[in-house]
């Protein structure tokens, strides 16, 4: 299914502002979530609930890493960073505030995912911010950030979402742009806090790890909910999704192994060209 050939000028969703790493200043949105199919990205349970499993999780990863990143901003105070970084903040705030209100629309469409989420709370507030150091905090966010960084540029190198909704392809525009404006920036703040070679690679696979688990409970429990799970067609779209079309298991795998390597530098310029074409749209 392919909607109506909507562009970002006719749901003016997000303000169309070029990037600027150096301030990485958040974006005016209008997300108006009106009438929104379930299966909202081509008729396809896969890609819609990839999509929307990272939606569910999303408000207590960006509500984490904002608490733990302004718990750490004395350290760059009056430095290169502290600017990039305040906006980082502000625009990890307005992402957070803007896929919250999407979950309420999930929960209007009859998913059942409110559980999932006190869970998520309850890891993010009560274990990981009261037992790990805040320099350990923001080693995770540093491997959040490099897999969402990866994600980003596959969906939009891949054109994932060009039969999305008109709303939704310009939600994970604007969000996808985003990450990609203040990629490599939670990694300098790491480095600059704590360089230890070991920090880093324990920081990254435990975010790692947590976003790919979120994505996979995220997805069999929305998926169930659909009773599309022993599907053959979201098998095969699993099977497109994963490996063949959009081959996404071998491009994340191909884009994060770097990250564990010695001399690993972020090299955020390379991926602005995948979000400066979405401005050109609007």
């Amino acid at each position: 299914m392919r909607f109506a050939d909507a562009t970002t000028a006719d749901f003016p969703s997000f303000e169309n502002k070029p990037l600027n790493p150096n301030l990485c200043e958040p974006r005016k949105v209008n997300f108006q979530f009106d009438n929104i199919p379930k299966l909202w990205l081509n008729n396809n349970s896969a890609l819609t609930h990839f999509f929307n499993a990272m939606n569910l999780f999303l408000p207590a990863f960006e509500g984490f890493m904002v608490r733990a990143m302004k718990n750490q901003l004395p350290c760059i105070k009056n430095t290169e960073l502290e600017l990039p970084i305040r906006g980082f903040i502000k625009q990890e705030a307005t992402h957070g505030q803007t896929h919250q209100k999407y979950n309420k629309i999930l929960e209007d469409q009859s998913y059942k995912f409110k559980t999932a989420l006190k869970i998520a709370d309850f890891l993010f507030i009560e274990v990981l911010e009261k037992y790990l150091s805040p320099k350990m905090c923001l080693a995770l966010i540093a491997g959040f950030e490099n897999m969402t960084t990866i994600m980003s540029y596959i969906v939009l190198k891949s054109n994932m979402l060009v039969t999305a909704h008109p709303t939704m392809r310009s939600l994970w525009q604007w969000h996808s742009v985003e990450e990609i404006e203040h990629s490599g920036l939670a990694f300098k703040f790491l480095i600059h806090v704590d360089n230890r070679y070991w920090m880093r690679v324990l920081g990254g696979l435990l975010g790692t790890v947590m976003v790919v688990g979120g994505i996979i409970i995220g997805m069999v429990l929305l998926i169930i909910q659909d009773q599309s799970l022993t599907s053959k067609k979201t098998f095969n779209d699993l099977i497109k999704f994963l490996f063949t079309e959009y081959k996404f298991i071998p491009l994340t795998l191909k884009n994060l192994i770097p990250y564990f390597q010695v001399n690993f530098s972020p090299q955020s310029e390379n991926l602005y060209q995948y979000a400066e074409k979405v401005f050109l749209n609007i």
